[in-house]
């Protein structure tokens, strides 16, 4: 008795991940990724515009170029401290949390103490007594699309579940599912 069995490599080439989703979920995380920045740029604090305009995000990629998520991030030299560290538990609305009282470099406030008309040693002895507070605008932006990275998400599935359909070559009279 003997056996032949084709369409082995068919097979084997249509369960390469990268070639079965590697597009969607590119395209799941450029929109969702465009969707977090986009968010944060609206709840960051506005100055003069350059924490806003500094925002933004990548792919990051994985093993054969399938991407393994995004990173979000700001060029700012400030954000963090606007923003606060990853790991704390910061209030997601008003009342905001506040970091430690400390006392600030004066080159560091300079630019805001002279647009608001405040002598810049009040301004550090005000966070030296109080602190600044921590508005949190990526995991505020985070927290607002989780319905929209759902969404994203079951597209995405669909989009995976179609190449996987359309690839698929059986016999006349055979059901496609």
């Amino acid at each position: 008795m003997s056996f032949d069995i084709q369409g082995g490599r068919n097979l084997a080439k249509r369960l390469e991940l990268n070639t079965l989703a590697g597009v969607a979920l590119r395209n799941f995380f450029s929109s969702y990724g465009q969707l977090i920045v986009t968010t944060a740029k609206q709840e960051a604090p506005r100055f003069s515009g350059n924490l806003r305009g500094s925002l933004t995000f990548k792919q990051v990629r994985g093993v054969g170029g399938l991407p393994e998520g995004i990173d979000v991030f700001s060029r700012s030299d400030y954000a963090l401290y606007v923003h606060g560290y990853y790991d704390e538990k910061y209030k997601l609305s008003k009342p905001w949390s506040r970091t430690k009282p400390h006392w600030p470099p004066a080159k560091a406030l300079q630019g805001w103490a002279d647009a608001k008309g405040i002598p810049v040693y009040l301004v550090q002895k005000a966070i030296a007594e109080k602190g600044t507070p921590i508005i949190p605008f990526f995991k505020i932006a985070i927290k607002k699309n989780e319905v929209q990275k759902k969404l994203l998400l079951k597209g995405t599935g669909l989009k995976i579940e179609a190449t996987w359909r359309a690839g698929r070559k059986l016999p006349k009279g055979l059901p496609n599912g």
